[in-house]
């Protein structure tokens, strides 16, 4: 265990858990036929957690960020890393530098990708994602032909596979219909580049409920897998994963204000400074904590404290910048000023908080 300065806001990251779902996730993943790359954005690209993943059995490493993916180079990771974002032209001749393999849908982008690639003497090598409904990034299904003839006379890449995100942004489900579709468009891709592709790549955490539903078509053998093995639950209906840890990663922070006070605040009542109207349950006098965290840090509904006796009352009622409060009801339960908190993270509450310069990080091992 690395103690570290014992300063709060902290999250405490357990990284034997992080390996044991990393694991459990690849060996599922496994008797499908399908292999796992371990995305570590959600961490910000750190190199402890990363190993971590390649321990349990991650056959690469994912992230969305250059900046991330240097980092994890820098700390000496020799496996395979993915740039999971569409890079963007100013960065393309550290794309080639830095990145095994990237993700890409613009024709434009593959032009200079190619060129960065041809002066570093280098082949790049490019997942194509295909559009099958969320609109966010990726080429339709009906221009394929069109940017298959396109990206076979580039040089300096070569297309190892197609690909395809879902429930991120639409909220798009993962089915056999778009699965289906993506593999159909590689398969038409197939024909114009004149060899078979080595990955269909069929999406992220939310593709995992398919997967084990045995609706997965058979020819999809790759999964981005970030979320399921960081938090240990199925997306988006939040289920622990058998055999999986779901607190690999626990916020902690410190009481600085514990006092009974009303529940309702007293004067004429306005937007507050993020633009919210306020309102509280109708209650009689209380107790009213404050923990040093804030938006700045992690979004009030991105943690719940965690499921025990001395916490069963505690609820997170709101935050502003740098205070976040909590409605302890009529019982203190042995907290007082300097008592540390500890709060399990929703996913985009992990994001924030280990984005936050000011959540310190300790693990264990």
């Amino acid at each position: 265990m690395n103690k570290g300065l014992n300063k709060n806001p902290k999250i405490l990251i357990n990284l034997r858990k992080i390996t044991n779902n990393t694991r459990t996730i690849v060996e599922m993943c496994a008797s499908y036929g399908v292999k796992v790359f371990g995305v570590t954005k959600a961490v910000c690209g750190d190199p402890e957690v990363g190993i971590a993943m390649l321990i349990g059995g991650a056959s690469g490493l994912a992230d969305a960020r250059l900046e991330n993916i240097k980092r994890l180079k820098k700390a000496g990771i020799k496996a395979p890393i993915m740039l999971l974002r569409s890079p963007m032209l100013s960065e393309l001749d550290e794309v080639a530098a830095f990145c095994d393999v990237s993700l890409h849908s613009e024709p434009e982008v593959l032009i200079k990708l190619s060129e960065s690639a041809t002066q570093h003497n280098l082949i790049h090598k490019v997942i194509l994602m295909i559009d099958v409904g969320e609109i966010r990034e990726g080429i339709l299904p009906i221009n394929i032909i069109n940017i298959g003839h396109f990206v076979k006379n580039l040089v300096g890449i070569k297309v190892m596979g197609v690909g395809t995100n879902l429930a991120c942004y639409s909220g798009v489900k993962p089915s056999q219909e778009n699965m289906n579709l993506l593999l159909a468009s590689g398969r038409e891709l197939e024909k114009i580049l004149g060899y078979p592709l080595q990955v269909y790549s069929g999406g992220n955490s939310s593709s995992l409920n398919l997967l084990t539903a045995g609706e997965q078509p058979t020819s999809i053998n790759q999964l981005r897998i970030g979320e399921s093995i960081l938090l240990g639950r199925y997306v988006p209906d939040g289920v622990p994963i058998p055999g999986t840890y779901q607190d690999a990663f626990i916020l902690t922070s410190e009481l600085i204000e514990l006092k009974e006070k009303p529940s309702q605040p007293m004067g004429e009542l306005g937007d507050n400074t993020f633009g919210d109207e306020v309102t509280e349950q109708r209650l009689t006098l209380h107790y009213r904590g404050i923990v040093a965290l804030g938006r700045q840090d992690v979004p009030p509904d991105g943690i719940h404290p965690i499921k025990s006796s001395c916490y069963s009352n505690i609820k997170v009622i709101g935050a502003t910048s740098d205070h976040t409060m909590l409605d302890f009801g009529q019982d203190k339960a042995g907290f007082k000023i300097g008592s540390q908190l500890e709060f399990n993270l929703t996913y985009p509450g992990l994001l924030a908080a280990l984005t936050s310069n000011y959540v310190h990080k300790e693990y264990f091992k």
